[in-house]
């Protein structure tokens, strides 16, 4: 469903067979995919997509990510995702995420940062000359002031992957989604048969394309329940790619 002229927008989506991991919870870029369409269905909607700013030699890309999950949905689990454009700021403009369950119990929350750029020279643009105040519901579903990532200062695990074909998205290059994927692979496999992520935060700092060669490295917890420190980087170009910080909870006695 969405709403007649307000500020936010509210969608519904069901958690699909291949979405789920093999508990049968959605996977974290599960939520993040959906998340992402919410925010494109809100964007035409106001005439301010990928689609309408192309039209100028424009573009969004998205500068940070911070998602807190309290439960994962399961799989054939109906969610409602509300999503509202929640500041301006320079170079910069806020959109926040929460999500609902069929019983409307919030089940994760989020927030992120985005930019406009040129779509030719690569180069960002105020969105404070572009992005109307009408739009900006003032409030935040998730507080962060999107402060400076930390780097890896200890090499514990590395992984490497390949760009492929369906990690691109309408701007032919990774989709942001994709970089949350190579964090959790990135990640020890006791890890993985034993927890979700339960915060993750992303700092996305440049381009990958098709064919390049992308590795992860990681950090582990000072302590359990502390964060995991991750940097990807682009072994193509040279480039650090995102920064990555995230908590992992654990599953409890007998639950999936």
């Amino acid at each position: 469903m969405e709403n007649q002229r307000c500020l936010f927008l509210t969608a519904d989506y069901e958690i699909l067979s291949i979405e789920a991991d093999y508990l049968g919870r959605a996977h974290l870029s599960a939520l993040m995919n959906y998340m992402q369409d919410a925010a494109r269905r809100h964007s035409v909607r106001e005439k301010f997509s990928v689609f309408d700013l192309a039209q100028q030699g424009l573009t969004w890309v998205v500068s940070r990510y911070h998602i807190a999950v309290d439960r994962y949905p399961q799989m054939g689990e109906k969610i409602t995702i509300k999503t509202w454009a929640s500041g301006k700021h320079g170079y910069f403009a806020l959109r926040d995420f929460e999500i609902y369950d069929a019983g409307q119990q919030k089940i994760a929350l989020a927030t992120s940062s985005w930019m406009i750029i040129e779509l030719e020279s690569r180069r960002p643009v105020r969105v404070e000359n572009l992005f109307p105040d009408e739009l900006i519901l003032q409030e935040r579903a998730l507080e962060d002031e999107f402060p400076t990532l930390p780097i890896v200062e200890r090499l514990d695990h590395r992984a490497v992957f390949r760009v492929m074909f369906e990690d691109l998205d309408y701007n032919r290059h990774v989709n942001n989604v994709v970089y949350s994927r190579w964090a959790v692979e990135g990640l020890p496999r006791d890890i993985l048969f034993s927890g979700r992520p339960q915060e993750l935060e992303i700092n996305y700092r440049s381009e990958a394309f098709y064919g390049d060669e992308i590795e992860v490295i990681t950090q582990t917890p000072e302590s359990p329940g502390g964060f995991w420190v991750q940097q990807i980087y682009n072994l193509t170009s040279g480039k650090e790619v995102s920064r990555i910080r995230s908590r992992w909870k654990s599953y409890g006695p007998g639950e999936s």
